[in-house]
């Protein structure tokens, strides 16, 4: 009988040890950010043909969150930016599938983008601001790709 609760007690030692270690694994990937988990990704928003496509490239540093890539129809060529063009960026929220970040320089004028992520598609908000009041609000949503960012055309002027 002895055999029976030693085994049953090493049967339930080795569930709790298994169901704390599965808890430890999906804590860490909850503490993950946004740029963490979608460093890397790229996002696409129409097409060439259509006379509109852009390109986004989500980037896992802070100081760098991303870039775009925005189609030039006259030249046949993408013009590239950074977010780092438009004044230093400022996160203000990173979460695993949301994040925020203040873009601007030092006038009353400056951006607050937001995106989030829901399996393949990245919905992006851009809200602009003068002096604390909102004065532009865009909406976009683009869809993940494999396309090589690094092979497109980049417009030279």
């Amino acid at each position: 009988m002895n055999s029976h609760i030693l085994k049953f007690k090493a049967s339930a030692l080795a569930l709790l040890l298994t169901l704390s270690l599965i808890s430890c694994s999906s804590d860490e990937e909850e503490d993950k950010s946004f740029l963490e988990v979608h460093g890397g990704t790229v996002w696409k928003f129409g097409a060439p043909e259509d006379g509109l496509s852009v390109y986004a490239q989500i980037n896992s540093a802070e100081s760098n969150p991303f870039e775009i890539w925005v189609y030039n129809s006259t030249g046949e060529c993408y013009d590239f930016q950074s977010i780092t063009d438009a004044g230093s960026p400022e996160v203000l929220q990173n979460r695993e599938n949301k994040v925020e970040i203040r873009i601007g320089g030092t006038s009353g004028e400056y951006d607050i983008l937001t995106m989030t992520v829901s399996g393949d598609i990245l919905r992006v908000e851009l809200n602009s601001y003068d002096e604390g009041g909102l004065i532009d609000e865009q909406k976009f949503i683009l869809q993940r790709t494999s396309d090589n960012v690094a092979a497109l055309p980049i417009c030279t002027s």
